[in-house]
């Protein structure tokens, strides 16, 4: 303790186990005022400013009231003014982490998590208002538990340097007092690490000297347990208690309401992200199918496409090839979402190569699946069929790659899948797959319908799928005109599923040659 003109200060000098006034440990000479409380060790001082010494003999009473140490201090250390009181330490917890210091840390850390959305700026705040009430903690960690499998994964950390000498790497914790806090969702305390029966304590923990430790979980408004924050000291005398787990739960409550909001804003962000993505995707994806129907005298023609998610994996395209034919495609790739959207769109473009330099339909084809091999890999299949109308012969011929057969609708004849026998592998299963074709005449008033599998497998509230003989009981009904027939098609798979929610992609295909 040192006098100056404006009072009295105290200073520590260095020592391991620290001074502290008021519960607050002192770095620096600091000025104590009257009814102080100052720790020293296991030795609680109470300051008295303006002590009046009694008339008497002073050491002989003060010997009645105080160890003789304090009767010492009165005279050794040059305090003529003041009388310092020793007291024996309680049995309770020797720093006093009072209310208001609970409140001003519950306050401080709402605050720092309040102004921000990044969890991550506010966590070194936390552990730092804790190292303040807990002058005692020598590591803190805060810990979260990975989404995917649930194993904690360290996501700030605090070594009060000055005292442990930490260089900022995790040191070993109790496996299971994170289990049990994790799974029970309340704080745990153990007074004494070493002798604590209920936790399983490695020798690496006992490497550390680890005398008291404290764990809290971090729970949102979802009460779903998703990190801890930890607390311990080295200090066998400097110990954590109740009230000190009660300020760390009430700061772990915080903290754990805050990260799970930021979990949500992320997540939340994330979705908008996707779905601009999404949406970009879907803009782009439709350029690469046809904007208007064929225009050819003698045929009526009409498309539709609705894809079961933003993207799709259907296709369909037409182009007029250079001896005045017009090539029809129809495909599926396998799976959905932006994998299959992918691959559809440079499906099309391998298509209208393909068709551009080989003359014959069969050998396009043929080519096509070679390449689309080096493409997709093992990771993708796709089924494709092309029918090319020779307009003036009305002669059709149709190469089928595992895709539905067409049907036809003839005038004089009734309905009919057509080109089953000479249908080969999906695209993209087997290298020297060579592919066939069939060809049939179209009579006037014959009509065609190409389809996916997204309207022949639409599924009632049931659990029923449309299937392929109402498809062609639909066909056989309907008048022979291309649109006509299309929304014939799509009203009835729409009455059947009761609009359920579309769960594939459908792609109809219709024309008809004028009678």
């Amino acid at each position: 303790m040192v006098r100056t003109s404006d009072g009295f200060y105290v200073e520590d000098m260095s020592s391991l186990n620290g001074t502290f006034i008021n519960g607050q440990r002192i770095q620096k000479r600091t000025k104590v005022n009257d009814q102080d409380r100052i720790h020293v060790h296991e030795t609680l001082i109470i300051f008295h400013e303006d002590y009046q010494r009694p008339a008497e003999d002073a050491s002989e009473q003060l010997g009645q009231t105080a160890p003789e140490s304090a009767s010492r201090t009165d005279t050794v250390h040059g305090l003529p003014a003041a009388i310092v009181d020793a007291v024996e330490a309680t049995t309770g917890p020797s720093v006093d982490v009072n209310s208001g210091e609970k409140l001003r840390a519950v306050l401080e850390i709402t605050r720092s998590l309040g102004s921000t959305l990044n969890v991550d700026d506010a966590l070194p705040r936390i552990l730092d208002v804790l190292f303040e009430v807990f002058p005692q903690a020598d590591r803190g960690y805060i810990m979260v538990a990975d989404e995917a499998d649930g194993a904690l994964a360290l996501r700030e950390i605090k070594y009060r340097k000055e005292a442990t000498g930490g260089e900022g790497t995790l040191g070993p914790i109790s496996s299971t007092m994170a289990e049990q806090v994790m799974a029970g969702g309340q704080g745990i305390l153990s007074t004494d690490a070493f002798n604590d029966g209920d936790f399983d304590v490695s020798e690496s923990v006992l490497d550390y000297p680890i005398r008291s430790m404290m764990c809290a979980p971090l729970m949102g408004p979802s009460r779903e347990c998703f990190g801890i924050i930890y607390l311990d000291t080295d200090d066998p005398d400097q110990r954590f208690f109740q009230e000190d787990l009660e300020v760390l739960l009430s700061v772990a409550t915080i903290a754990g309401q805050a990260l799970e909001l930021a979990r949500q804003h992320e997540a939340t962000v994330d979705l908008e992200r996707r779905e601009r993505e999404l949406a970009m995707a879907r803009e782009v994806q439709l350029h690469f199918l046809p904007k208007r129907q064929p225009e050819i005298p003698s045929y009526s023609f009409s498309f539709d496409y609705r894809s079961a998610e933003e993207v799709g994996g259907d296709f369909y395209g037409h182009m007029k090839l250079p001896d005045g034919r017009l090539a029809i495609s129809i495909g599926d790739v396998s799976g959905k979402g932006v994998s299959a959207a992918l691959l559809m769109a440079r499906l099309s473009a391998e298509v209208r190569y393909f068709l551009a330099t080989v003359n014959d339909c069969a050998d396009a084809v043929t080519q096509l699946n070679r390449e689309l091999i080096t493409l997709s890999g093992d990771s993708h299949f796709i089924t494709f069929c092309l029918c090319v109308l020779d307009p003036d012969e009305h002669q059709l011929t149709i190469v089928n790659a595992g895709h539905m057969a067409p049907i036809i609708h003839r005038r004089a004849a009734g309905v009919e899948k057509i080109g089953i026998a000479t249908s080969g592998m999906p695209l993209g299963v087997q290298t020297d797959r060579v592919y066939q074709a069939f060809t049939t005449a179209l009579e006037p008033g014959d009509a065609v319908v190409m389809y996916t599998d997204g309207v022949s497998e639409a599924m009632n509230p049931l659990g029923k799928t449309y299937g392929s003989q109402r498809l062609l009981d639909t066909i056989e009904n309907g008048s022979g005109e291309a649109g006509e027939l299309c929304q014939r098609v799509l009203s009835d798979v729409a009455a059947f599923t009761q609009d359920c929610p579309q769960s594939d992609d459908i792609c109809l295909i219709c024309f008809t040659r004028k009678g």
